[in-house]
């Protein structure tokens, strides 16, 4: 098993092609994980947790479905997602993380975050 790591996809209904990529790679490649770890702008944008549209309810079904298998899902906020709060996380079994939050990823202690977090400008 193994850990995968997935970051700024901004996902957008407008972008039909990434979120097909986006669907196969959760119903393959991410069921044989022991743990996603999304860091950041998952979304191009992100309107609440109480968004109704298609897109957000495919888009929280594929984490529904993913969490269910036993999969461990972890959401670093981006730029673009910040507004994902715990309304999201109940509803798709994925775990909130702070930025620069430090994991133990197979012994050894890791930083993850948001890239955006490091510009200064």
């Amino acid at each position: 098993m193994h850990t995968l790591f997935i970051s700024d996809l901004h996902l957008s209904p407008a972008r039909p092609d990434i979120t097909q990529c986006f669907t196969h790679f959760m119903r393959t490649e991410a069921r044989d994980a022991d743990a996603l770890y999304v860091l950041g702008d998952l979304f191009d944008f992100w309107i609440g947790d109480d968004d109704p549209t298609p897109f957000a309810q495919q888009i929280k079904a594929e984490f529904q479905q993913l969490t269910a298998a036993g999969v461990a899902c972890f959401f670093v906020h981006g730029n673009r997602d910040f507004l994902i709060g715990q309304r999201f996380a109940k509803e798709t079994g994925i775990v909130l993380l702070a930025q620069e939050t430090v994991i133990h990823l197979y012994g050894t202690p890791v930083v993850i975050l948001h890239g955006d977090t490091l510009c200064t400008e």
